[in-house]
């Protein structure tokens, strides 16, 4: 049984009902877990970003992090990446993380207590600013010799088949993870599952 203590390490968007909070209490980790997405994924366009109320998703096609930013027609929400580039996705292929949104608050909570310090008021954080390091290599701006080093299962002649076939893509640049399962010897499912790759 999950203790009223514990549901203070829940994060700061995670603000509960008192009809939920009695719910989670009473079950375990992972239904805690699944009721908290619940209540975030039905309450989504109410989310406010003033409050510190947002979810970073991983967004299945690219493998990277994207931050909601208002939602536009049935399904379709446009996102943010972490260089502030804007997305326009299907919500079904955003899939919450929540470790990497706990870190988003963390860093913000930081630079504003920085900023606070230095007398700044008032500033206006970036995506670029407050987005957690994604510890997925982008396959796009890694040499061959880092994509090798970084992937289990992939050699140094692999990695550069992998290059090689970026050049042949338009923009010489891959745009969906999918693209990388052309090279046949690698576990692309186990590589996807394990979130060790991106491209951006």
């Amino acid at each position: 049984m999950i203790s009223r203590a514990e549901l203070t390490l829940l994060p700061k968007w995670a603000a509960l009902t008192a009809d939920l909070e009695i719910k989670i209490l009473k079950a375990g980790i992972a239904t805690r877990l699944f009721y908290c997405l619940l209540f975030l994924r039905v309450d989504f366009g109410k989310l406010s970003k003033d409050k510190n109320q947002f979810m970073l998703y991983r967004y299945r096609m690219t493998g990277g992090l994207v931050e909601v930013v208002s939602k536009h027609g049935e399904g379709i929400v446009m996102c943010l990446d972490s260089q502030d580039e804007v997305l326009y996705v299907e919500e079904s292929e955003l899939v919450p993380h929540l470790e990497a949104t706990t870190e988003k608050i963390k860093n913000e909570e930081k630079l504003t207590a920085e900023m606070a310090a230095e007398g700044i008021k008032e500033a206006k954080l970036t995506t670029k600013d407050t987005f957690p390091v994604d510890p997925g290599i982008n396959i796009n701006a890694a040499s061959a010799r880092q994509i090798a080093d970084h992937l289990p299962g992939v050699g140094l002649k692999t990695a550069r088949d992998i290059k090689d076939l970026q050049t042949t893509m338009p923009g010489e640049k891959f745009q969906r993870l999918d693209q990388l399962t052309s090279i046949k010897r690698v576990d692309w499912d186990e590589i996807f599952k394990e979130n060790l790759v991106r491209v951006e």
